[in-house]
């Protein structure tokens, strides 16, 4: 599938679309030694948290200046058609729906954006989701590991990672977690 430009500011002759295209993300969870502070953040690299109560907006650092996203290029905020696809992404701990807007580059795999801001989250086990997807197994407990990450775990994985000698210094309930996230983006709960 070539790339599509959904944008009236678009020089290749985008169209103009009056709502957000929704798509589907996974973001990695962070917080302090309270568990409160708690910010999402992207899967890949190093990149900062996403805002809270502000939309994220795309930069692009590797060539230089350019609209972004970059038709020619892999910068902007991306996210998936269906949830699908993202269950091979590395340590999910939320999913949820996205809005995209501003030029937004539809590709083979989604969509690449200027501008976007979650619509519906939920914590995921990562281990059930990696391994059946989005829809088994709501997590029980986040772990909080050093340097403030959180990852959410049902009962059986956090189990075996005992069983298996993993560390779980600090134990916080998964349904608390999940609250100060959607109470920090101030979005709803995804239900399945």
């Amino acid at each position: 599938m070539s790339e599509l430009v959904l944008s009236a500011e678009s020089r290749t002759g985008g169209r103009t679309l009056a709502e957000p295209v929704i798509g589907w993300r996974v973001w990695t969870l962070h917080g302090n030694r309270g568990g409160t502070a708690i910010r999402m953040g992207p899967i890949a690299g190093r990149a900062k948290p996403w805002p809270a109560l502000e939309p994220a907006r795309a930069t692009c650092a590797r060539r230089g200046r350019h609209e972004v996203p970059g038709v020619a290029c892999t910068c902007g905020l991306h996210a998936t058609r269906t949830p699908h696809p993202l269950h091979r992404a590395r340590d999910p701990a939320v999913v949820g729906t996205v809005a995209l807007w501003g030029k937004v580059v539809e590709h083979e795999h989604g969509y690449r954006a200027a501008f976007a801001y979650p619509q519906r989250l939920m914590l995921v086990c990562h281990l059930c989701f990696w391994r059946w997807g989005p829809w088994r197994l709501s997590p029980d407990l986040v772990v909080r590991l050093r340097g403030g990450r959180l990852v959410p775990l049902c009962d059986e994985h956090l189990e075996l990672s005992r069983r298996y000698g993993y560390p779980t210094p600090r134990l916080i309930a998964a349904d608390r977690v999940e609250r100060d996230v959607l109470s920090a983006y101030a979005v709803d709960l995804l239900r399945v």
